[in-house]
Formats: structure tokens, sequence, C-alpha cells
């Protein structure tokens, strides 16, 4: 069976939140594809970022069904990746830095549950060394609920 016979025998028998999830996942293939995501995860988070300044970024990631763990919360890795893909892309911005960043240590505070209808994650340098920026991240919701809070380490390439 190929691709489409697949999506066909699913999109047959699928509910409504499946749909939902595979519009989620379509939608993100084509963000990739037109370059407004640099990556396939970035895309299916559907991650918007916003610079406000040379050491402060928001990023955020509307809730949906692709967020749920299995008690029907935000999974808190999801919430870990908002706050590296967060720190790592500012990170990957400071003076100094010609080719990206990566992580050599990440900390996350898990503070309340990860509900609500978006996730916005404020990240800001803390130091940026020769070869290491040291970063600060807070996830809140739209509430302004504190969700998760990080520090990390990345490595200039």
């Amino acid at each position: 069976m190929d691709i489409r016979e697949e999506l066909n025998d699913f999109f047959e028998e699928s509910s409504t939140e499946e749909q939902d999830v595979l519009k989620i996942v379509l939608a993100s293939l084509k963000a990739k594809r037109n370059l407004h995501n640099k990556t396939h995860i970035g895309g299916l988070l559907q991650f918007e970022t916003t610079y406000i300044d040379d050491k402060i970024l928001e990023m955020v990631m509307p809730n949906t069904p692709i967020l749920d763990n299995s008690i029907g919360i935000v999974h808190g890795g999801l919430t870990a990746t908002l706050l590296d893909t967060a720190m790592g892309t500012m990170a990957s911005r400071v003076p100094g830095n010609k080719k990206g960043a990566v992580t050599v240590e990440l900390k996350v505070d898990f503070l309340t549950p990860g509900i609500g209808e978006k996730f916005t994650c404020r990240a800001e340098v803390v130091h940026n060394g020769r070869q290491l920026v040291r970063m600060e991240g807070k996830v809140r919701n739209e509430l302004g609920n504190l969700i998760a809070s990080a520090t990390g380490t990345f490595y200039k390439l």
C-alpha cells in the first residue's frame, strides 16, 4: 500500500480530533517546505518567534492536541522543547556567534500544570562568553501563569 492509500484509508476512518491533528501535521510540512520554520519540530509545534531586542526573544507555542500528555495537560518534554528552542535560538544570535549554538546543559523547573490556550517562552541572554552563552527562559500561559522556568548553557559553533 502506498502513502496515498494509507492516508485515504486513515482519513475515511478518522475522528474529528484525528483530522485536526492531521491538518496540523500537513501545515507543519508546508511551513518547513516554505522555510517559515527551520525545523520540522518548529513547524509541528507551530512556534512563532519575535525578537524583542539583541538579548531577548519571545517564542509562542499554541496549545493543540499534539501537546497533550496522558492526563490532558501539556507534556513536560514539549515545554522543555519550547524552552530549549527559544533559548538556543537567542543564543545563536549573540555577538560573536557565526554558525549557531548547541545545548550543553539544560535545567528545567516545572512549576504549574501546562494548561492554557497558548504558551509564551521569554528567553534572555544572561552572559555571552567567548565560547559559551548562558540563558534563562520562562514559559507562561496567556493568563500570565508561570508554567516552567529554565537555565541553559549553549556552545557557540
